[in-house]
């Protein structure tokens, strides 16, 4: 009995810690899905569905990891955005380089980067009309010393969810969502084009380079 009792103590004070756990400025912590709840997943060539599965898995494996700065690695607590799709890529075996910029040059340089026009006011626009499931999507936005755009983020794509038919990614971010749900963390955002006038707009986004491209 005495031993039962220390056991739900235990129990009882892992989930109070967890419960306890800070989310950065407020943030819930990010969805999640599986491969099962994405529409058409089953019809992907065989290593477009070995990405997905190994970004989701990264996710599903690990309770929370929060967006850090310089982070490209679980074991380090968390990923900033280029860190993510690093690891991922990696642990799926690919040769991505570290930051979203370079990933967004290895794209170019095998030729593999579509360059979206800055007027695409939506995912129907037809320089987006390519954006296949475990492809990269870069978002650019003005340097602030004022030399022109830089890219300040990189998602994959993971299709669209069965439920709903709506378009998700896979990233590390803190404050884009999920349903309309601000999160923190590495995990499932709704994929979308940034409103007219924002200050962040889709860059260009393609296949990495080590994946066939359809």
């Amino acid at each position: 009995m005495v031993g039962r009792l220390l056991w739900v103590l235990v129990v009882f004070g892992v989930m109070a810690g967890q419960a306890e756990e800070p989310v950065k400025e407020g943030h819930g912590r990010p969805a999640m899905l599986v491969a099962g709840d994405l529409a058409g997943f089953d019809e992907l060539a065989e290593d477009r569905r070995k990405l997905i599965e190994v970004a989701l898995k990264v996710g599903n494996d690990s309770p929370w990891l929060p967006y850090q700065d310089g982070g490209a690695d679980p074991a380090a607590g968390g990923f900033d955005c280029s860190g993510a799709m690093y690891f991922v890529m990696r642990e799926a075996g690919l040769e991505p380089p570290r930051s979203s910029t370079g990933q967004l040059e290895w794209l170019k340089a095998a030729g593999r980067l579509k360059v979206v026009v800055a007027d695409a006011a939506d995912l129907e626009h037809p320089s987006l009309a390519d954006l296949k499931p475990g492809d990269l999507v870069f978002w650019e936005k003005a340097a602030g010393d004022g030399k022109g755009m830089r890219i300040h983020h990189v998602a994959m794509v993971l299709g669209k969810e069965k439920k709903d038919g709506r378009p998700v990614m896979i990233n590390s971010t803190d404050g884009r969502s999920y349903r309309g749900t601000k999160a923190n963390g590495y995990g499932v955002y709704d994929l979308r084009v940034p409103k007219a006038g924002s200050v962040s707009r889709i860059a260009g986004y393609g296949t990495p380079p080590g994946v066939a491209v359809e």
